[in-house]
Parts: structure tokens; C-alpha cells; sequence
């Protein structure tokens, strides 16, 4: 869901995913209902930021669909700095049980390189996120 007063700079889309600049400063991911995140889509979502993001650094929104999980693998590989270079922070938007469980696996045993916290609410997430503009 889209601000009415927010504009995107520039999108790419592939398989179920998108990843947009939005005109505030916040690089907006969203990741389609039903699907399993893998080690090769980070990596393919992390290209399209270096693209559009022009090799800078973002905070990112990160819109999950209902029931879409990452792996273990994906988990424990976003945790790390190395996975993302242009991520300054980043606000997960949730809204099933299953996500607010893997959301405190992945907080409480991954430790997450950067500031990282989950939201059911994207207003939340987006005013959370601007703190770090």
C-alpha cells in the first residue's frame, strides 16, 4: 500500500517481487504472498538496490505477503553486513503468526548486522525508518 503523497523514482520487478525507490529516501522491497526467500533472491533483490539505488545506501521497507518465509540459509545470510552494502536499517512489515515467530528466531539467534525490527503496521515501519534519513 502506497502513500498517495509518495512517488516512486524507479521500480524493478521479477518473478514475485518488487523493488522501488520511493521519492522520501526509503528503498520499498515487496516480496509477494506464498513464497519461500532464498539465499539467490536476497541476492537478486540486493542487485536491484545497487541498480536503482545507484550504489547508495537505504533504509528499506520490506513488505512481506501473507505465509512468505525466508529459509534458514536466507536468514542466517541477511544477517550478516556483508548481504546487503546499501541497507542502513531495515523495517519488516507482518502479518502472519508464522512471520512474528521466524521474526524472533531471526532477531533473538541471527543478530541481525543492522538495525532491524518488524511491524504489522507500514505507517509504523515508514516513521521508524525515516529516523534514519
Amino acid at each position: 500500500m502506497l502513500d498517495e503523497h509518495i512517488h516512486i523514482i524507479d521500480k524493478v520487478e521479477f518473478n514475485k517481487t518488487s523493488v522501488a525507490l520511493r521519492d522520501d529516501g526509503i528503498m520499498l522491497v515487496e516480496i509477494k504472498a506464498n513464497e519461500e526467500i532464498d539465499v539467490v533472491l536476497v541476492k537478486r533483490i540486493v542487485n536491484s538496490i545497487e541498480k536503482i539505488g545507484e550504489y547508495k545506501r537505504f533504509p528499506l521497507l520490506i513488505i512481506l505477503g501473507e505465509n512468505t518465509l525466508p529459509n534458514a540459509e536466507a536468514r542466517e545470510y541477511v544477517a550478516t553486513p556483508e548481504s546487503d552494502p546499501y541497507a542502513i536499517a531495515e523495517a519488516y512489515v507482518i502479518n502472519s503468526f508464522a512471520q512474528k515467530l521466524v521474526s524472533n528466531v531471526y532477531t533473538s539467534f541471527n543478530k541481525p548486522a543492522r538495525p532491524t525490527k518488524f511491524f504489522n503496521s507500514e505507517v509504523k515501519a515508514v516513521e521508524w525508518l525515516k529516523t534514519f534519513l
